[in-house]
């Protein structure tokens, strides 16, 4: 059964700012930049839009690995049976972590990429200002910006997601038995992540910028 989605949304936003925040200090401090002009708070709210958006999806997506693999077995304590004792479905726990790591990856960083290159187009870019609001043309624009984002940086994210994510995905599916715990496990361990992603994102933004 899929768990109550707004309380864990909300954390995820809470840790999405913690992150953010703290990427921007790592960078402030590589900068040498003062902390008081380091902030910046619409590159906050762009991973807590985005924190907000994926989160019910992610969440609804481990409900159903874990309820077509349960994680767990049980087996009778003795031959004549009696309590049950549950014990790790090893085989369960393996693919969950492949399926998790494979599509689930995939489309996560699909969709972060298509994303990033909407809030840029739309906010960094201001593509709006200087475009009449015709579908055809903004329908265009948005295709191209997020083909030229995948093609950039689907690839390079993935593999280093797959350094990172794996041994986290294992060892929820392993150790925590509830969606919800493991939600919570997942975006502390994405604080260091999301660290990460704020850099690359910045930097990844500032290359399109380059680009114009």
């Amino acid at each position: 059964m899929t768990p109550p989605l707004l309380p864990i949304t909300l954390q995820a936003c809470v840790l999405s700012v913690v992150s953010s925040l703290l990427a921007q200090v790592l960078g402030a401090y590589q900068n040498k930049t003062p902390l008081g002009e380091a902030f910046d708070w619409v590159a906050v709210l762009k991973f807590v839009i985005f924190a907000f958006i994926m989160t019910p999806p992610n969440v609804i997506w481990q409900t159903f690995l874990e309820d077509s693999l349960p994680g767990k077995r049980k087996a009778p304590v003795s031959e004549k049976g009696g309590k049950l004792k549950e014990s790790l479905n090893i085989p369960n726990t393996i693919i969950k972590t492949l399926l998790d790591q494979s599509f689930g990856s995939c489309v996560n960083t699909f969709m972060f990429c298509a994303y990033m290159a909407v809030w840029d187009l739309f906010v960094v870019q201001r593509a709006l200002e200087d475009q009449p609001l015709d579908a055809a043309v903004l329908g265009g624009l948005v295709t191209a910006a997020v083909a030229s984002r995948v093609s950039s940086d689907f690839v390079p994210f993935m593999k280093a997601g797959w350094r990172f994510w794996p041994w986290v995905s294992l060892g929820n599916f392993a150790l925590v038995s509830d969606v919800a715990t493991r939600n919570l496990v997942g975006g502390l361990a994405g604080i260091a992540w999301g660290v990460y992603v704020n850099l690359f994102a910045a930097g990844s933004s500032a290359a399109a910028l380059k680009e114009e």
